[in-house]
């Protein structure tokens, strides 16, 4: 496998569990098709692409045997990161296409679920302390301010972070959140892209005090499909932006894009990542849109109240992609239980 080691490094294993005992299922060179051509076709509308820093290194995707995560074994540097996230993806292109995804029917859909999240911490929504790790411009944590809750955000780039601060939202550096504890930690298509998913779920697990959502892109069928047909030459974001129709298989090279989506997890890898860290999962399936009323603390309290009990039975579906997960007690975890001193926070009182 070629490397070009002044903005890539190659995995030595399995991000999620460490395993080395893998199976290839696509290896070609990033600057030639079909890779290639996948990256133009998904990045030509959103920015600029730098094919230099692409030259030299072969995008492979790998199955680990052990935790059946799927995986891009070339990691991109901290400079190719930036470059994706800020001139690949152009704010002058996301801006304007997130901005057209705030409508009234998405800000019900995502207050129908947050007020899930909300009543499984036990407290009133102008109590609760929510992280929005990896926040983007926003639209999970500017529900949860109009709901009440004070909220910390993490981004890179200057246009997101300027963009969280303008709404109210409080931008913490990601080292903060080592220091912090939040009622709530929401992830909202955020691992697939991190370059160390393992370290990450352990920080944010230790700064969870009632409950972590997990949501990423469902596996499936994919590494049967990429064995069957071998990588796509068009994306399906890029086709879809031109206007052209979805195709059957279009959610397994959307979760395995080139230098985005690094991670494509399985269930069984939530499960051990979960364990790891001691934490259960109680919930799999991502709520549906739920009506909930906002005039009023008391009407949101009870809004709340009645949309806490759709919570039970939702531990089906295992390799939905979503995953609601708990701190175990210390008696779920066969230890004896100490006080533990408290961590300072960097700004207000602390969350936990």
């Amino acid at each position: 496998m070629r490397v070009n080691h002044d903005y890539f490094r190659a995995r030595e294993g399995c991000p999620v569990c460490g395993g080395t005992d893998t199976e290839t299922l696509f290896a070609g060179a990033m600057d030639e098709s079909p890779v290639r051509d996948l990256i133009a076709s998904h990045f030509s509308r959103q920015g600029t692409i730098d094919w230099e820093m692409l030259a030299g290194t072969d995008f492979v995707l790998a199955l680990c045997r052990a935790c059946q995560t799927i995986y891009q074994v070339a990691e991109p540097n901290d400079a190719v990161l930036a470059a994706i996230y800020t001139r690949m993806i152009d704010a002058a292109f996301l801006d304007p296409f997130e901005q057209a995804q705030l409508t009234v029917g998405r800000f019900n859909e995502i207050a129908g679920e947050l007020a899930i999240l909300f009543a499984m911490t036990g407290k009133p929504a102008g109590n609760v302390t929510f992280l929005d790790y990896g926040a983007g411009y926003g639209s999970w944590a500017r529900v949860a301010r109009a709901m009440g809750a004070t909220v910390y955000v993490t981004e890179i780039g200057e246009e997101k972070t300027a963009a969280a601060a303008a709404l109210g939202l409080k931008v913490i550096n990601d080292a903060d959140i080592d220091t912090m504890r939040f009622d709530i930690v929401h992830t909202e298509q955020v691992f697939e892209h991190l370059t160390h998913p393992r370290e990450t779920f352990a920080r944010l697990a230790a700064a969870t005090a009632c409950v972590f959502k997990i949501a990423v892109p469902p596996q499936r069928n994919a590494a049967n499909v990429l064995r069957r047909k071998g990588l796509a030459t068009e994306s399906p974001f890029g086709r879809m932006l031109a206007g052209g129709r979805r195709h059957r298989d279009d959610d397994v090279y959307m979760a395995v894009q080139p230098l985005e989506h690094l991670n494509l997890f399985s269930a069984r890898a939530i499960e051990m990542l979960a364990a790891e860290n001691s934490m259960r999962i109680v919930g799999r399936t991502r709520p549906r849109a739920l009506q909930i009323d906002i005039g009023s603390p008391r009407e949101l309290a009870r809004s709340t109240a009645r949309l806490a009990k759709s919570v039970a039975g939702r531990i089906a579906r295992r390799g939905s992609g979503y995953a609601l997960l708990r701190p175990l007690h210390p008696a779920e975890q066969g230890i004896r239980e100490t006080p533990s001193p408290k961590r300072p926070a960097p700004e207000g009182p602390s969350p936990s």
